[in-house]
């Protein structure tokens, strides 16, 4: 059997839920003219028509942005403490980023700095209790207790790991920098703001927090 062929459902879905999930922050936000992209990448927004002006935060290399015709700006920074003024931008964004800053402590420094950043927000994240977990395309891994979710698990057990092939290095890096999180969680982090639900087969996948 090939392994990849295991990747191309995800893969498929994947794409049309970030499609579907496009459509809705362009009509929800389309009036936005600067955006802050924390944890990002032009890719994003390639297919949108706002806006304006979209800052790029990450502390990754450069991405290319020829697609979004000089619309971007990136800023190779920390997320958790961004060099900007207070409401200096019309959307502060996040997608899929905040389960990737660290601890409880880390994810509330994050969205705290969203809520500072940005006169409105949108930070969308997946759901901890959707059975498969999106990182590792595996059922359940992610509610194993810490101690449980060994490098052999992760090896052997999930897409992930079958057509990566980790080393433990890697393993432990990418398990030491994932936190997911639950609606409630997230709506703790974001007071005020109202959680957009994402849903498959009518179990709620992901959440976003918008104001």
């Amino acid at each position: 059997m090939n392994i990849q062929r295991l990747y191309f459902p995800f893969l498929t879905l994947s794409r049309y839920f970030r499609h579907r999930r496009a459509r809705w922050v362009q009509q929800e936000f389309h009036s936005c003219k600067s955006v802050i992209d924390l944890g990002g990448s032009p890719a994003t927004w390639a297919g949108l028509t706002f806006p304006e002006r979209i800052t790029i935060v990450n502390l990754k290399e450069r991405a290319p942005d020829t697609a979004l015709d000089g619309r971007s700006h990136y800023v190779r920074a920390d997320a958790l403490l961004t060099p900007f003024p207070d409401q200096v931008f019309d959307l502060a964004f996040a997608n899929s980023v905040i389960e990737h800053v660290g601890d409880t402590k880390q994810q509330e420094t994050f969205a705290s700095e969203m809520l500072r950043l940005g006169k409105r927000v949108y930070c969308q994240t997946p759901n901890r209790w959707f059975p498969v977990e999106p990182h590792y395309l595996a059922l359940l891994v992610h509610w194993l207790p810490s101690k449980y979710f060994t490098y052999s698990v992760h090896r052997y057990f999930t897409v992930h790991g079958l057509i990566t092939k980790p080393s433990r290095e890697k393993h432990e890096r990418v398990k030491a920098g994932l936190r997911l999180l639950s609606r409630r969680e997230l709506q703790r982090l974001f007071p005020g703001c109202k959680i957009k639900t994402e849903r498959f087969l009518g179990i709620p996948k992901s959440y976003a927090a918008y104001r």
